[in-house]
């Protein structure tokens, strides 16, 4: 070592891996913390959007019940109960309601968390918590459970979803709440 070099010492070896050290387990902290708030965010961004995706759906096919000809002769919500609703419409103009998509029910299961279309064998929408329907009726009083649904004259739709997974921050599922408020048009006025 006569040029005047000199290695390090092992005290600054040490400091040196030491601090190191500290840098990485920061960045991987917020790399950790970025990677929960991503997961996070893209759950209720994929709740939200099937929620919406069913909701609109209801409210397309709903918004035609009672769809006829003139000489048809069928009420255009046969069935109407708090989590449950029956839509008839006849969009081929043949005079009964025996297509595919003429006779649509919409259920809640609350045991598989899915809104049904058709029966439990077709879900529209996953980890949902809760489908209900509020009837407004031709007198203008609202009921969830109608006695004659012929007197139904606008139909409101409340979905509340759920995140897949719980939140890793605060071990609770998020929630959104989705409403729509349909007049269908071709119910008698």
């Amino acid at each position: 070592m006569g040029n005047g070099r000199r290695g390090y010492t092992l005290i600054e070896l040490l400091a040196g891996i030491f601090l190191s050290a500290i840098l990485l387990a920061e960045l991987y902290s917020v790399f950790t913390s970025q990677q929960v708030v991503f997961s996070a965010q893209e759950q209720v961004a994929e709740m939200t959007q099937s929620t919406r995706a069913a909701l609109d759906l209801m409210t397309r096919e709903i918004r035609l019940a009672g769809y006829k000809t003139s000489t048809g002769a069928f009420n255009g919500i046969p069935t109407a109960t708090l989590h449950t609703i029956q839509v008839l419409a006849d969009l081929d103009l043949n005079g009964n309601t025996l297509g595919p998509n003429e006779d649509i029910t919409y259920s809640y299961n609350s045991n598989t968390l899915q809104i049904c279309r058709n029966g439990l064998g077709l879900p529209i929408a996953d980890n949902i918590t809760d489908l209900s329907f509020l009837y407004t009726l031709k007198d203008g009083s609202t009921t969830s459970n109608p006695s004659n649904p012929a007197d139904i004259r606008k139909v409101n739709i409340s979905i509340t979803a759920r995140t897949t997974y719980r939140d890793r921050g605060t071990g609770v599922y998020r929630r959104i709440v989705l409403t729509s408020d349909v007049t269908p048009r071709n119910l008698a006025s």
